[in-house]
């Protein structure tokens, strides 16, 4: 219910109809499930200027979701805060009727907060389809577009949209962090050489060559950032590919195609996944060498606040920063444990680099749920700067359910607000309260 709905995971009241005519392949495929929420509480939000208040609002959120089997689902709604405290009364003339707060509607991308999930297709399947909230979206391995967010900025609600297609050797993704105004826009076209070069299966999925390319037009409404472009070319090779255990080689390298002369950078290193029946591990460790205006990652996880100030809260914005020419170590490591609905389940991941002149930036996200699915808790923090000017980003979230179809929820966590002049402004949030949901 706060500014970060990027951590609010649902825990809806699972109830399904049986289809008596039909074989159950078919019913699964096919049944259609409607869902309904409504969670209401205060919540303590900061003013998002400087030298500001703390206001209080009542937070309500209406969701409506509708599934047909696994290939499509519509989920809509939006969280609507209601100011009840401003520490700042000259401001309210900035809320529209029955105090609504303003900047949570005040650009036609806000409207893209109404969509929170659109998907077509399976994510195993030849075309997918998904658009809404974009949490941790990386871009193939993550060299251009990491652990991207767009829901970072505290006055900004976009739907961003992802779409993936295999055309025969070819693995094509592309995807947009605003389908409603100007912004990133990014893609990848991955050739597998084993399916090009044989019939043969054995030699599928081993062999890649991959080509990138993000551009940030940087309009959203009245707002204007620098434009940004990046491309890359790279692949892998597997060393070791067996049905519980992958390991490969890969590199590539990479240039802002917007700047000259042009930064080159590039990278050589290790991805590796192990599977069993409840277990899923994987995690890459590069070298890189980059620097000047060009650095790998470079849209990721803090990239909504780095365009504004690419470190700290009021230092010169992504698009102009230049980092000292060397070598840096990345490391990322994910981690999925369980998986049966009354087990425990955990979902974390985490990414860490270290540049050789000192600066460290970190994300961890974390998704902790105990047997029976009744508790679950979230947790994300992110750092850039770390040892220059460090910027974090805290958030967390607890939900317990009490009956079937009651639960209580609690969320805290720090929100950033851009300025007019380019700096952001860093404040708390907080709030609590309950949930009712149905399902059939």
């Amino acid at each position: 219910m706060n500014a970060a709905p990027f951590l609010l995971l649902l825990a809806v009241l699972q109830q399904t109809s049986s289809v008596e005519e039909l074989p159950p392949e078919a019913s699964e495929d096919s049944r259609i499930q409607f869902r309904a929420l409504l969670e209401l509480g205060p919540l303590s939000f900061p003013s998002g200027t400087p030298g500001g208040g703390q206001d209080l609002f009542a937070a309500a959120m209406p969701v409506l979701r509708v599934e047909a089997g696994e290939s499509f689902a519509l989920e809509l709604g939006a969280t609507l805060r209601f100011r009840l405290l401003d520490e700042a009364p000259k401001q309210t003339a900035d809320d529209y009727g029955g105090h609504l707060r303003r900047q949570d509607w005040d650009t036609p991308s806000d409207l893209g907060q109404l969509l929170r999930e659109l998907r077509v297709g399976r994510e195993d399947g030849t075309l997918f389809f998904r658009a809404g909230p974009l949490t941790t979206f990386t871009l193939g391995e993550g060299h251009l577009v990491d652990r991207y967010i767009n829901q970072l900025s505290a006055d900004y609600h976009p739907a961003g949209a992802v779409a993936t297609g295999y055309f025969g050797p070819f693995r094509v993704q592309v995807a947009a962090s605003d389908v409603l105004a100007m912004r990133l826009f990014a893609g990848e076209l991955r050739l597998d050489i084993g399916r090009l070069a044989s019939t043969d299966a054995a030699v599928f999925d081993r062999y890649h060559v991959v080509a990138s390319v993000a551009h940030d037009f940087g309009r959203v409404g009245e707002e204007r950032t620098e434009p940004l472009s990046a491309a890359l070319v790279g692949g892998n090779a597997a060393l070791y590919k067996g049905e519980r255990f992958q390991l490969f080689a890969i590199g590539g390298a990479g240039t802002r195609v917007d700047e000259s002369p042009l930064d080159f950078g590039g990278f050589v290193g290790l991805s590796a996944r192990g599977m069993s029946d409840s277990l899923d591990i994987s995690g890459r460790l590069e070298g890189r060498s980059q620097g000047g205006s060009f650095r790998f990652g470079l849209f990721g996880p803090s990239y909504e606040l780095a365009r504004f100030s690419a470190t700290g809260l009021s230092e010169e914005p992504l698009a102009e920063e230049r980092l000292e020419r060397g070598f840096s170590g990345y490391g990322e490591l994910r981690l999925g444990l369980g998986g049966a609905e009354d087990s425990l389940y955990v979902s974390a991941s985490a990414a860490a680099e270290y540049f050789a002149f000192g600066r460290i930036d970190t994300d961890v996200a974390l998704m902790f749920q105990l047997p029976g699915g009744r508790t679950r808790i979230t947790a994300r923090v992110i750092a850039v700067g770390l040892k220059t000017h460090p910027r974090y980003s805290l958030l967390a979230e607890l939900r317990q359910r009490l009956l079937s179809s009651l639960y209580v929820w609690g969320s805290t966590g720090t929100v950033h607000f851009p300025q007019s002049e380019g700096t952001l402004v860093r404040g708390f949030t907080a709030g609590a309260g309950v949930g009712v949901d149905w399902a059939r």
